[in-house]
């Protein structure tokens, strides 16, 4: 299943490109780094080398590694790596950390979210009722 190179990119592919920018350029790495299953991790990478963000390849052979305390030893996962328009989107578009925003604008995202947040529970508010009223 190929993704849609007009498609925009979600914050799970937004998380997959920064942890490729930052070193952690497999399948296993990513997967072990985040809370993204490794089925979620091949997606975005197929997304991103869609939109030529990355370059995908699959060595062959096996590789050993240390996770959670035990060596293991298992076929080489995908590796990926950023291509020059993978590198300008990252600079375009730098991770939004809560740390590197202003008073002024720490206030209004909250206001947005608090504002998404109402809508939400309105609208499940009114799918509940929905439902009731076929039961």
């Amino acid at each position: 299943m190929s993704a849609n190179p007009d498609q925009k990119l979600r914050d799970k592919d937004q998380t997959v490109l920064q942890q490729i920018h930052s070193g952690n350029n497999d399948t296993q790495q990513i997967t072990e780094a985040t809370t993204l299953s490794n089925r979620e991790v091949n997606y975005c990478l197929t997304k991103l080398q869609d939109h030529d963000l990355i370059q995908v390849h699959k060595p062959e052979g096996m590789i050993e590694r240390t996770i959670n305390g035990q060596k293991r030893v298992f076929e080489h996962p995908k590796q990926a790596q950023l291509t020059n328009k993978g590198q300008e989107h990252l600079s375009e578009n730098p991770p939004q950390n809560y740390e590197d925003l202003s008073h002024k604008e720490l206030v209004q995202k909250v206001r947005t979210l608090e504002k998404d947040v109402e809508e939400l529970k309105t609208s499940l508010d009114t799918f509940r009722e929905q439902v009731q009223k076929r039961l």
